[in-house]
């Protein structure tokens, strides 16, 4: 039986238009990365770091030279995310820096922050040392440290114990939410990682366990709302910002956003700036519209410090 040519032609073109039509599509997942499954990307990594930044250092760009005494139990405050010379972690960077370049200005102060471990570390709700011995020009040299690898040290310290922790205490409990990632990371720097599970522990039922997320993270900021004001140490509204956002509706973090921290509005748009220039973005509370940027020289103190 001799088969047409162009028949074959025909049943070719008819069977591919009938594959392409029925065949199963590929998931295809939205083209803003806020809303992937994980939302553990770069951008929004900036984004959760700017949110806490605004809380630390009222700024939204890292302050890698703030260094200040806030009074707190916890020795100095320093860096960009708030490490003290009270609770190890303060003295596990200078460590880590001073690998990193053995002739660093900041390497003659490892002596006395290793007495200071030694000693007991009873005050700030059991986590810190207030002690400053040996800490003299401490401040000033933290202020004047300009070399690159005092950056890197800060960020590769952050990563290693609060943003990796806290990402992978978040997708222990299930939580998809970038807001709900947030802050968790931002109890993970204010409470330590120890700290920040102890009050998930405490939340109950999790979103991996069938509850919905964002009742879950109302839960989360109840108790630590409660934590706060058991600490007693004038950081009582650090919350604020995500409660607003949570009433919002904004669990994706879709940038630009205003975040209040402490009374002061920022924009968070999730531009982070590693290079020399530090800009603060502060948004008039009462231009509901229009992102207002001012440009600070002099910024203004942390509200608290970190509580490793």
């Amino acid at each position: 039986m001799k088969i047409n040519k162009y028949l074959l032609l025909f049943l070719a073109i008819f069977l591919f238009v009938l594959i392409v039509t029925f065949m199963p599509k590929d998931t295809e997942f939205p083209s803003n990365n806020t809303e992937y499954p994980s939302n553990n990307t770069p951008n929004m990594k900036n984004v959760m770091l700017q949110m806490t930044s605004t809380l630390e250092n009222s700024d939204t760009q890292l302050r890698f030279n703030y260094a200040e005494n806030l009074g707190d139990e916890r020795g100095i405050t320093f860096g960009c995310i708030g490490f003290c010379t009270g609770t190890y972690d303060g003295n596990i960077l200078l460590k880590y820096y001073t690998e990193l370049n053995p002739d660093n200005t900041l390497a003659k102060y490892i002596p006395a922050l290793d007495k200071i471990d030694a000693g007991p570390h009873d005050e700030a709700d059991g986590d810190g040392n207030p002690g400053v011995e040996g800490l003299s020009g401490f401040i000033q040299d933290v202020n004047s440290c300009d070399d690159p690898l005092f950056k890197k040290a800060q960020m590769d310290k952050l990563d290693e114990y609060y943003y990796n922790p806290a990402m992978e205490l978040a997708d222990s409990i299930g939580a998809k939410n970038a807001l709900t990632k947030a802050f968790i990371y931002d109890m993970c720097v204010r409470h330590g990682t120890d700290g920040a599970e102890s009050i998930i522990n405490n939340a109950g039922k999790t979103p991996k366990q069938g509850a919905d997320e964002n009742t879950f993270l109302w839960k989360l900021i109840s108790l630590r709302d409660e934590k706060l004001k058991q600490e007693g140490i004038e950081d009582v509204d650090r919350n604020q910002g995500y409660k607003n956002l949570l009433n919002s509706g904004n669990v994706d973090l879709k940038t630009p956003f205003k975040f209040v921290a402490y009374g002061d509005y920022f924009t968070i748009d999730g531009n982070l700036d590693l290079g020399e220039s530090q800009q603060e973005n502060k948004v008039d509370e009462n231009n509901s519209n229009d992102a207002v940027i001012i440009e600070v020289s002099d910024k203004s103190s942390a509200k608290t410090s970190t509580g490793d």
